[in-house]
């Protein structure tokens, strides 16, 4: 009876000053979810954090300590989940640029595969220079896609990735396209009319 009641009045004692230390604590811990991507990975989480950090000082300012103290304890805590669950978030996303690379990684040598059954056909490489050059651009773009996220760069690969898909995509189809039209207007058995001379 008496260890509650002395609790009681240290919890009450407690309330009278103010928790300067607690809310640093928090501070540190809502920066901390900052510093490890919580702002992106875990965004609700963390504006909960924020939003209980600034009543924290807010309240600390207007001297209700006791809400002061409450409100940094929620900051923390909010802080807190909003750290564990960006490893899981950052994981996925990690995983999502990963299947990304190698879909892109796919789209290019279909690329290739087509490019050489068009030139096997005939077709000019003057012809096909427009999609060498954006073939050629996509391969150094995942090559630095591939080294960004070695680094865990994701809010560079991201985007990087989602554009590249948009213009790799295309590519075999382009070149089959290339190869089909030339066909076409240049039918195997054909002769061919010499170049003339200028």
């Amino acid at each position: 009876m008496r260890r509650a009641v002395l609790i009681a009045a240290l919890a009450v004692a407690a309330c009278d000053q103010p928790p300067v230390k607690e809310t640093a604590a928090a501070e540190q811990q809502v920066e901390r979810a900052r510093s490890v991507g919580a702002e992106r990975y875990a965004p609700e989480r963390f504006k909960e954090a924020q939003a209980a950090l600034a009543l924290a000082r807010e309240r600390l300012e207007g001297r209700d300590y006791r809400g002061a103290l409450s409100a940094a304890n929620d900051a923390a805590e909010s802080a807190r989940v909003a750290i564990d669950s960006t490893g899981p978030a950052k994981a996925a996303a990690r995983k999502a640029a990963e299947v990304a690379i190698g879909e892109v990684r796919i789209m290019l040598d279909r690329a290739t595969a087509e490019r050489a059954l068009a030139v096997r056909a005939g077709v000019p490489r003057a012809t096909l220079a427009a999609l060498d050059a954006r073939a050629q651009r996509a391969a150094v773009q995942l090559s630095g896609a591939v080294r960004q996220l070695a680094l865990e760069n994701l809010d560079f690969v991201e985007p990087l990735l989602a554009d590249l898909r948009t213009e790799v995509t295309p590519l075999p189809d382009l070149y089959r396209d290339a190869r089909t039209q030339w066909e076409a207007t240049h039918p195997k058995g054909r002769p061919r009319r010499p170049a003339r001379q200028r």
